[in-house]
């Protein structure tokens, strides 16, 4: 392989580690960014504050979750796009995208009212929290538009092979709504409300350098975006609702396994509740590793399908299952054999210690469960095959489902099923994907 910058040859592991290290850093370092609005909250003198801060953004982003195929979609057309050096692909990838995006984000304001009073019965909070909730989702719903259309980019991005890019326009964006909100909240006095404007504030301004970082990568690859062409793409088009349709229902069924997590556990008691968001903290921390791994899956996955590349196409895949096995077993050591500090650091509790420690088996056989699911949802975009995806969250968590109403409810029997959940995840899409078959595309022409 031949670097792009420096036009010497590239191992693949080198490549791996230049495109997942990114990802990584923009997958830690924007949540700790984010805490900016928390912590501005919480300091307000009064908790309705930050509950009402809370549940507002947790309305937001269970809409934008939904929509979250324009990324995972457009990265696998791009990358097919890309390996195969057709330059009229990737400009339509990136234009049907933005197209679709913004579409998407000017239908949620106009159905943001509606879907605000439904999203508040679910969430069933005390009067003054729902009341300040709705104040938040309303202002950051003005930022519909431009956080759809990042997330295309985002995938373009990635799909043109360019992690570090995506990395950018992510920092970018939670840098500018640290500084945003401080302004507007303490500099112009605006108090709650100017949480949310700042949050609005930064993904509109972080839209003009992410579309110029778009226009520059078109302009080094050659790329033509002709706009009057929009809507004469039937063939793209179609191909590329085909797989974000998949990708959709997926989500729902995520934000499904989400809403039944959170009920759960909300059931078992004020120890539990606490324990358990210990604990999926610490999947989290585990995902964002296996999301770099996963982005990268996808990127190269869609370029060495696109190029016709077999050869190169299954060393990419193998590096990148040897990647995730080792970072799986450091994972599972560290959470078993570190747990209780780690726990220690996160709270202050004995009883909450104790709680988590109760799950120990369960908490280091998460990454293990899981780690298969997230590395293959890569391969599978690259493919740009969502259908087995589909299917492996859909029977994930029918099986939690189950489990969960049919056995005793424990915090032991909630971990149990959501490990669950993730094993039969991973074990059908590894043995859906067509190892055996011939997997490289034509490529589509327009």
């Amino acid at each position: 392989m031949i670097s792009e910058k420096t036009g010497k040859k590239e191992s693949i592991n080198r490549k791996i580690v230049r495109m997942t290290v990114p990802t990584v850093v923009s997958n830690i370092s924007v949540p700790l960014l984010g805490l900016c609005d928390t912590a501005v909250a919480g300091h307000m003198g009064e908790e309705r504050y930050l509950a009402g801060m809370a549940i507002g953004s947790v309305m937001v982003t269970t809409m934008y979750w939904l929509f979250g195929f324009l990324r995972a979609g457009t990265s696998g057309l791009t990358a097919t796009h890309y390996g195969a050096n057709y330059k009229e692909g990737m400009g339509v990838s990136l234009r049907n995208s933005m197209t679709l995006a913004i579409g998407i984000g000017m239908l949620l304001m106009a159905i943001h009212s509606p879907m605000l009073g439904i999203l508040q019965r679910l969430m069933g909070a005390s009067p003054e929290t729902t009341e300040l909730s709705g104040v938040y989702f309303s202002i950051c719903i003005k930022g519909a538009v431009p956080m759809m259309v990042l997330t295309a980019l985002t995938g373009w991005f990635i799909g043109m092979q360019s992690t570090a890019t995506a990395m950018a326009v992510n920092i970018g964006m939670s840098l500018l709504n640290v500084v945003a909100t401080l302004t507007l909240v303490y500099g112009f006095g605006l108090g709650y409300e100017g949480i949310a404007i700042g949050t609005v504030t930064s993904q509109w301004i972080i839209l003009i350098p992410a579309l110029w970082l778009a226009w520059r990568l078109c302009k080094k690859n050659d790329i033509s975006i002709e706009t009057n062409r929009i809507f004469l793409d039937s063939k793209e088009w179609k191909h590329m609702l085909d797989v974000n349709s998949n990708l959709f229902f997926r989500s729902a069924c995520l934000i499904a396994l989400t809403v039944m997590l959170y009920a759960y556990s909300a059931r078992l008691g004020d120890v539990e509740v606490s324990s358990n968001a210990v604990i999926n903290q610490l999947f989290l921390f585990f995902s964002y590793f296996m999301d770099g791994f996963a982005f990268t899956g996808e990127a190269l996955t869609g370029r060495y399908v696109g190029a016709g590349d077999t050869a190169m196409l299954k060393k990419s895949i193998t590096a990148l299952l040897k990647w995730t096995f080792g970072i799986t077993l450091l994972f599972a050591i560290f959470y078993s054999l570190a747990l209780t500090p780690i726990v220690r650091l996160l709270s202050d509790s004995e009883a909450v210690a104790i709680s988590v420690g109760e799950c120990r088996v369960w908490v280091a056989l998460l990454p293990v469960a899981g780690a298969l699911a997230f590395i293959y949802d890569g391969f599978y975009i690259g493919l740009t095959k969502t259908r087995p995806m589909l299917v492996s969250t859909l029977c994930g968590v029918s099986l939690f489902a189950i489990l969960i109403f049919t056995l005793s409810h424990t915090q032991w029997m909630l971990w149990m099923a959501f490990t669950c959940y993730l094993g039969l995840r991973s074990g059908i899409l590894v043995s859906l994907f067509p190892y055996k078959k011939t997997i490289i595309i034509e490529n589509r022409r327009i």
